[in-house]
């Protein structure tokens, strides 16, 4: 099987995120997509409501995908910070003889040398690394360490393995963040931008109210 991971803080979850997920599930041919709500993110402090509310959202968003889409709880009821490796880890453990493909943008992957030891991540899944409009692909080969370029290939380069490839996937751009939906309170801009049901959950819930 081919099964996908993609993590993040999700605060809250947004029509960018379901493109990209939708996007690397038909461009891998992938049976399962995990999307894996962060509970410690490392590097995001500031502005982070909390963890049981968003996998809520996340959780609205994955009924409405469809059946490859599902959610994990894994980060959210694990102790400590949410480092990917021990995530993939876990993964793999569930997984010993599939291929894993953790899902990010060029953004996200752009800063790889500052996660929890680094290197080690490829020893448990491939990198789907997919194109974001403020990083192109040959800004990222510029940027991330050299050991990692050679393992570097295109969607239509790779060829199946369980572990170590770093996969670079086009996407039509969706320009739209996280922290732009939580700063911008116009009820349409919010409404365009986020999945059905995440909206309302987010006015009922009174959430981002502080965030002016």
């Amino acid at each position: 099987m081919r099964i996908g991971l993609f993590g993040g803080t999700f605060n809250p979850i947004h029509i960018g995120h379901v493109a990209l997920a939708e996007s690397v599930a038909e461009g891998l041919n992938l049976d399962t997509v995990y999307l894996i709500p962060s509970k410690v993110p490392p590097h995001k402090k500031e502005g982070i409501i909390g963890p049981e509310l968003r996998l809520k959202m996340t959780e609205l968003v994955a009924d409405r995908m469809g059946s490859k889409f599902v959610v994990s709880d894994f980060e959210i009821n694990a102790d400590g910070t949410s480092y990917t490796l021990k995530t993939l880890r876990h993964f793999r453990e569930q997984f010993p003889d599939d291929e894993l493909f953790f899902a990010c943008g060029t953004d996200i992957f752009a800063t790889i040398s500052k996660w929890y030891d680094y290197m080690k991540l490829f020893d448990y899944a491939n990198f789907v690394v997919v194109s974001r409009s403020m990083m192109s692909f040959d800004d990222l080969l510029k940027t991330i360490p050299q050991e990692l370029l050679e393992k570097v290939v295109s969607v239509d380069e790779f060829h199946d393995e369980k572990s170590g490839r770093i996969i670079l996937h086009k996407m039509s751009e969706v320009d739209i963040s996280s922290t732009e939906i939580r700063d911008i309170v116009e009820e349409s801009y919010r409404k365009a931008n986020l999945p059905d049901g995440v909206y309302e959950y987010i006015e009922q819930n009174r959430l981002y109210r502080g965030d002016k």
